[in-house]
């Protein structure tokens, strides 16, 4: 099955009405994320402050005992995995935090669920990095407002949306 026909059955049988819409703009980019994933490039989370629950979330979500035997997933938490981002502000801060995560890990890609932040700016340093950049419509990004009101109910929509994704691709059950 393709990726978008699995996505159009997996938000009717869920009843997920808001990403019926949304759905052309997130299927190419789910897709691309899912190759990384099956690829076995680690992906490390920035989130904005107030997003930081939803890493956790995710985190667990995706790497469930229950739900994803017989591996985990290598996605981690890049402000657990290195605190002192929070306080990087210039470039050469920055360089020195690329140095260490190019020494750490042979390829990986960034996932950056938040408002537009200093975070940002270094998440962009790596193209191909998956983005939910809020209030900000720019090409290669699912878009979200932040002052939705249903914004953390569609959050969680979506780490099921791709949980289920991770799972159906990495079981071979579609094709990305």
């Amino acid at each position: 099955m393709d990726l978008n026909r699995f996505i159009i059955d997996l938000i009717r049988k869920k009843n997920i009405k808001w990403m019926e819409e949304r759905r052309l703009d997130f299927v190419p980019l789910l897709s691309v994320f899912l190759s990384y994933i099956i690829e076995g490039k680690p992906v490390l989370i920035i989130t904005d402050d107030e997003r930081d629950w939803y890493s956790d979330y995710l985190i667990n979500k995706i790497n469930s005992y229950n739900e994803f035997k017989p591996s985990f997933i290598p996605v981690f938490d890049l402000k657990k995995i290195v605190p002192q981002i929070r306080m990087a502000k210039c470039s050469d801060d920055f360089d020195m935090i690329e140095d260490m995560l190019n020494i750490a890990y042979e390829e990986y890609i960034f996932w950056y669920i938040g408002k537009e932040t200093n975070l940002l700016k270094f998440a962009k340093r790596k193209e191909d990095s998956f983005f939910w950049i809020m209030d900000t419509e720019v090409s290669k990004n699912f878009y979200l407002k932040s002052i939705d009101e249903n914004l953390d109910k569609k959050l969680l929509d979506l780490a099921y949306i791709i949980n289920e994704s991770l799972k159906a691709a990495i079981f071979g059950e579609i094709e990305i």
